[in-house]
């Protein structure tokens, strides 16, 4: 939608003095683009707010109301005269309009909006954006995530350096995040060094892809800052809609609670939110398991891993091979037998350094056949234990 408007504001801006030349151009940009570019049109000349279909019959009485108007004056009105014209006269939405040059209205408009410093939407209207999609998710029965970002010992770096550095710091963080997100979400600098992102119809594994993504980036990044050289890192928290929360507060708070998680688990981390600490019972499983990276053109020997714990959802096992965060694997699981393993198609959500050579590799299920999961569920009831009816877990 930002993009369309900035285009709006440049055809307007460079045609103000030729009305005929506007309308060529907003035609042709509607035949591109379709309807959805005229409730922008309006809203860029009036501020008020109209659905596709209300703006298309009202934009035709506009022009009739300006051709109307050309023949009674017997003379060249301009459009926006015109348009003042049918909303104070005819539609009556106006009662005491103000006369203001739009691009200072636009300047204004995105002063308010807008981060000074960073250049991301501001507190406010990260607010409200959130509420509109929250909306939206409930009348089409869709989900979204919510990134809450914060850098790591943020203080310790204006304390070094001073302020102007950490500013630098925050402004550099700010590209990454715009550089990263899509045109659809919105990214906001929440308050001090939290940033936020809003990734409209984003699963919580796709929001996780994307955030550790961020924060991958960020900690290679080099700052210099009148030439000391320094890093830094941020840690992370997701939530979801509607799992995590049926209101924007509660999804912020929901993030936020998963941010101080990662935190405390030893920061430069990404957490996913969950209610409880548990959604799955885990049991201690050790034993070998085979593993193969799927999505890869050509074919990927599988690896040998060695599987540390199980529940109905995941598992968790330590390999000498680096995994990428939502990357898919297929896992051979020798629960009863080695000559007749289980078959298991999951998604690394998790991925932890033990240290230059190995790591813990947390896996979620995403596909199992009906008798696998019977198998698990019967090496469950080995423990006297009901796997399904223990509550809320995360990576």
């Amino acid at each position: 939608m930002q993009i369309l408007r900035d285009s709006l504001i440049q055809i307007v801006s460079q045609h103000s003095e030729d009305d005929e030349a506007l309308l060529k151009e907003v035609e042709c940009l509607v035949q591109s683009k379709g309807e959805r570019v005229l409730p922008i049109l309006l809203h860029l000349f009036t501020h008020l707010e109209f659905d596709d279909r209300e703006s298309k019959q009202i934009w035709e009485d506009i022009l009739q109301n300006h051709r109307n108007l050309n023949s009674t004056l017997g003379r060249e009105v301009k459009l926006i005269t015109s348009i003042c014209d049918y909303f104070l006269s005819i539609r009556k939405s106006f009662t005491n309009p103000k006369v203001v040059e739009l691009q200072l209205f636009e300047e204004a408009n995105h002063n308010s909006k807008c981060d000074i410093m960073t250049g991301l939407h501001n507190r406010g209207y990260f607010t409200d954006a959130l509420t509109g999609e929250v909306s939206r998710s409930k009348r089409q029965h869709s989900e979204f995530s919510l990134i809450f970002f914060d850098l790591d010992n943020f203080k310790a770096v204006n304390d070094q350096y001073g302020h102007l550095a950490g500013d630098m710091v925050l402004t550099r963080l700010a590209g990454m995040v715009k550089k990263e997100k899509r045109m659809e979400d919105t990214a906001a600098r929440f308050g001090g060094e939290e940033i936020l992102l809003l990734l409209a119809g984003t699963n919580k594994v796709n929001a996780l892809v994307k955030a550790d993504r961020i924060r991958q980036r960020i900690e290679a990044l080099q700052f210099n800052y009148k030439g000391n050289k320094f890093h830094v890192t941020v840690s992370g928290g997701i939530a979801s809609f509607p799992t995590d929360g049926q209101t924007g507060k509660d999804l912020i708070d929901a993030a936020d609670r998963a941010m101080y998680r990662a935190k405390s688990a030893g920061k430069n981390q990404i957490a996913l939110f969950s209610q409880d600490k548990r959604q799955y019972m885990r049991v201690d499983f050790h034993g070998p398991v085979k593993v193969q990276r799927l999505g890869k053109t050509k074919p990927v020997t599988a690896f040998k891993a060695r599987s540390k714990d199980l529940s109905m959802a995941g598992m968790l096992f330590e390999t000498d091979k680096k995994l990428e965060i939502g990357s898919r694997v297929q896992l051979e699981v020798p629960l009863n037998h080695p000559k007749n393993p289980l078959i298991i198609v999951g998604t690394v959500v998790r991925l932890e350094t033990l240290d230059h050579k190995k790591w813990d590799a947390g896996i979620s299920f995403l596909q199992m056949e009906v008798d696998h999961r019977n198998a698990i569920h019967s090496f469950f009831s080995q423990f006297q234990i009901e796997p399904l009816a223990i509550s809320a877990s995360s990576a």
